[in-house]
């Protein structure tokens, strides 16, 4: 093209793109909102950070909502949270899409005709107030169900429903932990969940519990974990009937004949009583419960070695200071309740009541109902006894087993006001909509445990017409009793903290983002005599070897509620790398043996269900036992434990058979083998690594004052894949969805790597390894892929013209190409993080060690007149790992964290043998 051309071509679309705006509104008043002032102590360009409370699962982790233009666009852990301490788990990281859903309500609806259409707040409250007046001269029964409330909400739950006249439900949450909460309460009258001190034990014994995933309060688990593992002396060992990511962390994993658990437990108890506690005397009644046994015959019906059994009895008895939970799937299950009992009295024998389980900070479940209560709903429901039926915040109908008959029950009460933020399986059976804002729209507190008091604040308005929490049940209150507006729920709040807290107190909370009161530790008592009444004998039920499913809570989607956050979907099952659908996890014995391969569907059946899902063959997982996630299942077919009234999610005697069809499911990992590449070395192969003489051709970079590099610690990264969330919101990475998966189009920048190797299980994160001998760069026609003065490989998307050479020159696999415009549709696009480009179609993008929290890092020491500090910054990746396994930061500073752990004796890099001088350092971590 001539340069008088050029030029001309220039005017036209500089002139077009000036007229453009003109004539749009929306970019005028952008633009012009920038020329106000802005708020005091607000610099337009610059991050605000707001302490909130993440609401994704009942845990109640710290968040810190980075605010930018009015907006959150990331949200962080806080520091020093007693619940987190700056962690924060996937769907933590991924729920900032459950703010800018455009599914979320618009505004109070109501059914007619059968469907639904808008009506404004006042008439949904007059209908309410109509309706309840009804009710009580006809004499029905009007009630109100939530899911696990804390705090001052609980209250103020408690205070509406006495004023209204209505019935306030126990709590209903899918995992409610019952079993543990009633063997509790038989033993110690305390019908909760204690606290633990994980960071105090030297030995640790999980039975079940996925204290890594889904168990309780996972991020404060994770944290205490590694802070006991960082301290030296702290050994793990992890027995379950299935695989789970908490079994391949542990130090050791045992495998047990599903259901047998309690065996092993009475087992372990014994030898607690005789060796380690001989003056601890139980009832005799209780202890007949769990009856003496050896080694040999446990070893015979669990399906663990005797010399394991006898490992694991050793080291709960020598241990100093032992800790014992289970949970999960070996107490929801038939014998659940004595397995629980069986670990809380190992618990009290063994001295851990109240040092590392402490009932003074429990986890705040005792107003959590069961199954059972949910059974007596519905038949209360179907006997047309009930008037107006309030559901708040959970979604029943999805959840409870169809033989309870929910939906149609729900369809005979005189109302049903629907309270929350999308139209789930319950909403859309609902006459009402009430719809309720994120809990970054509202003002609240939550309560995740005794003595911790954790804030939530909006950080910005309502992007619709809903209400808070707080302020949707005082404006039920306030109408129905005729008075009016019954106030705000922060002034409530503000008056509630003043009083509890006073004013220092007040401040604090509001500042920090939480406040933890001094709780004394509380001892425990044990009632024997009553406990025994409800335990029978540790005797074996069911049959060695019978096909079992387990239906599991997912680490991605928790009981179901994420399902409708994007992002989940696109980030890999961290056991199977699988991203979108549902599947069947079965043992390699078991496909071997039925001729089954990954994607093959198939159908699973009992007695009086079954289902049609494809195959996902995962290593690891014993012959005989299958599993689900429960999610994948609508209404699915769990019983009732007729002693505790919780849920047995495990069907016993299910048979399987192929349909002949094979169902596409996005597997992103190619092989979980290693296949001998020494991407996870044996210490035998890096000193033969080390003692290869190194040659290149390329000319040594200068790298003057920063040369930026990672360091990853194998053996404290759980695969939990918080840093792949971290990674796609922070840098506006587009959700591509099913489609682009299974072309292997998949856009993530960081992914972890699952190897399976003799009988255990390496997580290798991987992103870009900002080579200093790039191959990616030498490629390039247009130079779009450079080596930058701080030894980044930087990307200049405005260059890129999408030939893909660097991509097919990279060794690592970790550069991405867009094959479409990703739109977003409204408000999703509020999201975009404004300090990174979001790319366009035809280019290749990749990780950039988030250069832009690089450049604030350095504006920052500029201003102040010195360099970036070792840990003054960090990537996304980084500042949300849970365990800390990544490490960020200047290795040219040799005291600096990175350049300590990137020249320790285990460090190594991947595929260093090639010459590319990668700066990401991994740090082998082989369990002991």
């Amino acid at each position: 093209m001539k340069r008088r051309d050029f030029l001309w071509l220039l005017g036209v679309i500089s002139g077009s793109t000036v007229m453009s705006a003109c004539g749009s509104p929306n970019r005028s008043a952008k633009f012009t909102s920038y020329l106000l002032p802005p708020e005091e102590g607000i610099v337009p360009g610059e991050a605000i950070y707001h302490p909130s409370t993440c609401t994704e699962c009942p845990a109640g982790c710290g968040v810190l909502a980075r605010v930018r233009e009015g907006r959150p666009v990331k949200l962080e852990g806080i520091p020093g949270h007693p619940v987190s301490d700056g962690g924060l788990c996937v769907r933590g990281q991924s729920s900032l899409y459950r703010l800018y859903h455009p599914e979320r309500l618009r505004g109070p609806m109501a059914r007619e005709g059968g469907k639904f259409r808008p009506i404004f707040w006042d008439d949904a409250f007059s209908r309410v107030a109509g309706s309840l007046k009804a009710s009580r001269e006809k004499g029905r029964k009007n009630l109100f169900l939530s899911c696990r409330t804390t705090g001052s909400l609980s209250r103020l739950a408690d205070a509406a429903c006495e004023r209204l006249g209505v019935e306030r439900l126990p709590e209903y949450e899918v995992y409610s932990h019952t079993p543990e909460k009633e063997a509790n309460a038989l033993l110690f009258g305390e019908r909760d969940i204690a606290h633990y001190r994980i960071e105090e034990a030297d030995f640790l014994l999980t039975v079940g519990a996925d204290v890594l995933e889904t168990y309780v309060t996972p991020v404060a688990y994770t944290r205490k974990i590694s802070s006991a593992r960082a301290g030296g002396g702290f050994l793990w060992y992890h027995v379950e009937p299935h695989m789970s990511l908490t079994g391949a962390n542990a130090d050791r994993r045992y495998t047990v004949v599903p259901g047998r658990e309690r065996l092993l437990l009475s087992f372990l108890l014994h030898e607690v009583l005789e060796k380690k506690s001989p003056n601890v005397r139980l009832p005799g009644e209780l202890l007949a419960a769990f009856p003496p046994t050896t080694a040999e015959k446990v070893s015979r019906d669990t399906g663990i070695p005797p010399e394991s059994v006898k490992e694991i009895a050793s080291h709960l008895v020598a241990s100093k200071r032992p800790l014992l939970i289970a949970g999960g799937v070996s107490t929801s299950q038939p014998g659940g309740l004595e397995s629980a009992a069986a670990a809380a009295l190992i618990q009290w024998a063994s001295g851990a009541f109240p040092e590392r389980a402490d009932f003074g900070k429990s986890e705040n479940y005792r107003a959590v109902g069961t199954l059972r209560d949910m059974e007596k709903l519905s038949a209360r429901m179907g006997g047309g006894e009930t008037g107006v039926v309030f559901i708040f915040r959970t979604n029943p109908v999805f959840s409870l087993p169809q033989r309870l008959a929910f939906r149609e029950n729900l369809k005979k009460a005189d109302l049903t006001v629907g309270m929350g933020e999308f139209l789930d399986e319950t909403m859309r059976e609902a006459d009402l909509i009430l719809p309720l804002s994120h809990s970054l729209e509202s003002w609240g507190d939550v309560e995740p445990r005794r003595g911790v008091v954790s804030l939530l604040q909006p950080v910005l308005p309502p992007l619709h017409d809903t209400l808070s929490d707080g302020d949707a049940l005082l404006g039920l209150l306030g109408n129905v009793s005729g008075k009016g507006s019954a106030g705000s729920y922060k002034d409530l709040l503000a008056a509630a903290w003043g009083r509890r807290l006073g004013e220092t107190g007040r401040s604090l909370l509001v500042g920090k983002g939480y406040i933890e009161e001094t709780t004394p530790k509380k001892p425990v008592s044990l009632d024997g005599r009553r406990a025994a009444a409800s335990l029978r004998g540790a005797e074996p039920t069911g049959e060695a070897g019978k096909p079992v499913l387990y239906l599991t809570p997912s680490l991605r989607t928790f009981d179901g509620r994420s399902r409708i956050l994007p992002l989940l979907s696109e980030i890999p099952d961290p056991l199977t790398t699988i991203t979108y659908g549902p599947w069947i996890s079965v043992s390699e014995a078991t496909a071997t043996q039925s001729g089954l391969r990954n994607r093959d569907e198939v159908t699973i059946a009992s007695a009086d269900w079954k289902a049609a899902l494809p195959v996902m063959v995962q290593p690891g997982l014993p012959p005989g036992v299958f599993v689900v996630y429960r999610d994948a299942l609508p209404s699915p077919p769990v019983r009732t434990d007729p002693r505790t009234g919780g849920s047995v999610d495990f069907i016993e005697g299910i048979g399987i058979s192929k349909t002949g069809k094979t169902v596409e499911i996005p597997i992103l990992s190619g092989s979980f083998s290693q296949h001998g590449r020494g991407l996870i070395p044996d210490p035998v192969h890096l000193d033969e690594e080390r003692r290869h003489k190194r040659w290149t051709l390329y000319p040594e970079h200068a790298h003057k004052e920063y040369r930026w590099a990672m360091a990853v610690d194998l053996g404290a990264c759980n695969g939990c894949a918080a840093c792949v969330a971290a990674c796609y919101v922070e840098n506006n990475v587009p959700v591509v969805g099913k489609v682009d998966h299974l072309k292997g189009r998949e856009m993530s920048w960081l992914r972890i790597e699952p190897f399976y190797e003799k009988g255990e299980v390496d997580f290798l994160p991987m992103l870009c390894q900002q080579c200093d001998n790039a191959p990616c760069e030498s490629v390039c026609p247009v130079f779009a892929a450079y080596h930058n003065p701080e030894g980044l490989n930087v990307q200049v998307y405005n260059r890129c013209v999408g030939t893909r050479y660097c991509s097919n020159n990279c060794p690592y696999k970790v550069r991405r190409f867009n094959w479409w415009e990703h739109r977003r549709p409204e408000p999703t696009d509020l999201m975009l993080n404004p300090d990174v480009q979001a790319r366009g179609v035809g280019v290749m993008e990749k990780c950039t060690f988030c250069i832009q929290r690089i450049r604030a890092a350095k504006d920052r020491a500029r201003d102040e007149g010195r360099k970036v500090r070792d840990g003054g910054f960090t990537t996304a990746c980084a500042q949300s790992c849970p365990t800390g396994a990544l490490t960020f930061g200047n290795i040219l500073d040799k005291e600096s964290k990175v350049y300590l752990l990137a020249h320790s004796r285990g460090a190594y890099r991947v595929f260093e043998s090639l010459g590319t001088e990668p700066s990401v350092h991994y740090l082998q971590g082989k369990k002991p």
